[in-house]
């Protein structure tokens, strides 16, 4: 009787799961292995997949998430672990005011923020007015790959370390209280508690905060469509999701862009699995 009663509860869950996710996760997987232009479908097996592995723009994109993520990773461990732990050292009410200040910035739209910088890095924009204005040459901003590249890279910044400041105050503050005690009593300066025995409890958050800056710069494409409109120059700032889009949207291959999704998806499953085996190991280090 208690089973039939758990699974009577546990039905308006899986109900969802399975319209929610199961049964697009079943089309997509069923849709890669089609040629289509939403008018016409073909069976073409793995073919999708095998032109995948010669698809330059798509492979291109890896590449510039990369490049993205050389810089963007120090940047968000530093700036989230850091503000957490200046935080930790004030009173509940400042750290609370704290945390909605840092979270601020990402209730803005990102869309609203990639055509506030789109204004900004326009040839006519403020930023290359004050350039010209301080007797510099303006510069083509989203016009040359590594400089539309560093535009990119300035609207994932402005948009400020947000809700991962949140989670690591978080995880600052589960740390037990009898930790710092028994470090002050055997003689540990604050300094040394907390670089050996904070920043290793913390080795969870940081590979939280790295897979989510991963997955998320995968994920990027509005901001890509609004500062480039089509990925450019050159390709130079087309992520995974957004190549997926073109292949959809402006290509009109829904099953070619269906191949791309799966694909992403063992990509990320592969990310996920890494974190956990590096936080084992580093766990078991500690």
């Amino acid at each position: 009787m208690k089973t039939w009663a758990a699974l009577l509860m546990l039905l308006p869950a899986i109900a969802i799961f399975t319209l929610t996710f199961a049964v697009p996760m079943a089309m997509v997987l069923r849709l890669a292995f089609l040629d289509s232009d939403y008018l016409l479908t073909k069976w073409v097996g793995l073919g999708n997949f095998r032109e995948l592995l010669r698809d330059t723009k798509f492979l291109k994109s890896f590449l510039n998430v990369f490049i993205y993520l050389v810089p963007l990773i120090p940047y968000s461990v530093l700036s989230c672990y850091g503000t957490a732990s200046m935080l930790s050292r004030f009173s509940p009410r400042a750290q609370a005011v704290g945390r909605f200040v840092s979270y601020l910035p990402s209730l803005t739209s990102g869309l609203i923020i990639a055509l506030l910088w789109r204004w900004l890095l326009a040839r006519d924009g403020l930023v290359n007015q004050f350039l010209v204005a301080s007797g510099m040459k303006a510069v083509g901003w989203l016009i040359e790959p590594w400089t539309a590249r560093m535009s990119m890279l300035l609207v994932s910044i402005s948009t400020g370390p947000g809700a991962l400041v949140i989670l690591s105050s978080a995880s600052i503050a589960s740390v037990p209280t009898e930790l710092h005690d028994a470090a002050i009593i055997d003689g540990a300066s604050e300094s040394q508690y907390r670089r050996h025995i904070i920043r290793p409890l913390m080795t969870p958050m940081i590979m939280l905060i790295i897979l989510l800056c991963l997955v998320g710069t995968i994920q990027v494409w509005e901001t890509v469509y609004v500062l480039t409109g089509d990925g450019g120059p050159k390709g130079s700032t087309a992520t995974p999701v957004y190549n997926l889009f073109q292949a959809a949207f402006f290509f009109n291959r829904p099953g070619y862009a269906a191949a791309k999704g799966i694909v992403l998806l063992v990509v990320v499953a592969a990310l996920v699995w890494v974190k956990q085996r590096v936080e084992r190991w580093a766990t078991a280090e500690v």
